[in-house]
């Protein structure tokens, strides 16, 4: 079977065939975003809280997470994938929310509305990610140096980030 890579949603489809649910053309991430029967992993960028339509139209405020691959569309948390991301930022604030790798997967027995549907679930277990390289012209060097003239520690940032010797070492001299 033939794949071909779909740039707008960062999936694989098989060639010439099409979800049913890519005509609605949705702007956050749904199953028919991932790949059939492949996980997706990720790292969450930030969540905050949205106003989103619902199937009837209307809005409500919603947790949406955003990633730090900006390719991704931003996801709907319902309150299931909260208590995961909850469970591995070990805060239930979704400021806290932040650089937290995730893996989604599609869960297809779901009861919702008195139907059984397919929808996003993330994995109750964390991926192993590479940690992202900290680095002087990235906005996050400017909240590391923040975060170590606050009460956090040079360790605490490197079990986050990746950081060289000659970084850490200008990482210093910011916060001194």
């Amino acid at each position: 079977m033939q794949i071909s890579y779909n740039m707008e949603t960062a999936t694989k489809e098989p060639k010439g065939k099409t979800h049913w649910k890519k005509v609605f053309n949705s702007d956050y991430l749904g199953s028919c975003d991932l790949e059939d029967g492949k996980d997706l992993k990720a790292v969450i960028k930030a969540v905050t809280v949205r106003k989103v339509k619902n199937t009837d139209g209307k809005e409500q405020e919603r947790n949406v997470a955003t990633f730090v691959d900006a390719k991704l569309k931003p996801m709907i948390l319902n309150a299931t994938n909260c208590k995961v991301v909850k469970k591995f930022a070990k805060s239930p604030f979704i400021n806290d929310w932040n650089n937290i790798p995730i893996q989604i997967y599609v869960k297809d027995d779901i009861r919702a509305f008195g139907d059984i549907t397919e929808g996003l679930r993330i994995r109750e277990i964390q991926p192993k990610m590479d940690k992202p390289k900290l680095t002087p012209n990235l906005q996050a060097w400017n909240k590391a140096i923040e975060f170590l003239k606050g009460s956090g520690t040079m360790d605490q940032v490197k079990a986050k980030y990746e950081l060289s010797a000659s970084d850490e070492e200008l990482l210093k001299a910011a916060v001194i």
